[in-house]
């Protein structure tokens, strides 16, 4: 009796002794809820916050978003201070930098932490698309992502719907090191479309081609940015800026 009363003495001490030690293992957190959610098409602009929910309290670490043309938007820690920190929990609701308007696919990417929770990084991709569908791209030269290994001659675009271009600029990447973090500079290299310059053709239609003079030849990364307003039955304008980026290569590469 004495032996069988001590096996169950020494069975819980062992369970009490285990739960401590269970309850140190860090556990996976998971967005249960967020604002704009997964998925998301947005019809009302702009966005001016967003929301996070977690089925456990945890730390929040960073928050960025990216906007249609890859911009990474820095949300937390504000002016990017990492001095401060957040007290763990399992809501935050945080207020833009500036209002997102830009008609397009956005990227949420959070990270969080915390003693008791297994580190996540995760994403969430929504879309701001207002009351009427954006313009869509039949033919866009260069395209987003491109690689040339001939000359850059000409930008072209033609669209599924009229537009008037306000501006379109072309320019270069270049990545500036200085010792401590390598930072990309955008360098202005022409305005082909802008307050201040003369362009022969009309500027409001679904098809558009701008000569490119010089040509643009050394290898290098490249942009072209731009903006244009829609006008629409109900009288309203909506304006969307945005960009391509593409490298010029070699010949032969």
């Amino acid at each position: 009796m004495k032996r069988q009363f001590s096996m169950t003495a020494v069975a819980m001490l062992t369970a009490l002794i285990a739960v401590p030690a269970a309850a140190q293992n860090p556990q996976s957190a998971k967005v249960v809820q967020s604002f704009p959610a997964k998925d998301d098409v947005l019809k009302e602009q702009p966005l001016t916050t967003v929301r996070l929910e977690f089925d456990k309290p945890v730390e929040l670490v960073l928050l960025s978003i990216y906007d249609p043309s890859d911009e990474k938007i820095s949300v937390y820690p504000p002016d990017n201070d990492f001095s401060q920190s957040t007290a763990p929990a399992k809501v935050f609701e945080l207020p833009l930098p500036a209002a997102l308007t830009e008609v397009g696919r956005y990227k949420l990417s959070y990270l969080v932490s915390g003693k008791s929770v297994k580190s996540l990084n995760g994403y969430i991709y929504f879309e701001l698309q207002g009351k009427y569908p954006p313009p869509k791209f039949y033919v866009q030269m260069p395209q987003n992502g491109s690689y040339l290994s001939e000359p850059l001659t000409e930008i072209v675009m033609n669209l599924d719907q009229v537009i008037t271009l306000r501006s379109l600029d072309l320019v270069r990447m270049v990545e500036v090191d200085d010792g401590v973090s390598i930072e990309t500079v955008i360098e202005p290299i022409a305005t082909i479309v802008g307050a201040d310059t003369p362009v022969t053709g009309e500027l409001t239609g679904q098809k558009f081609k701008f000569p490119v003079d010089p040509s643009l030849t050394p290898p290098g990364k490249y942009g072209v940015k731009y903006s244009f307003t829609v006008s629409h039955p109900d009288g309203s304008v909506s304006e969307t800026t945005s960009s391509a980026k593409f490298k010029v290569s070699v010949p032969g590469e």
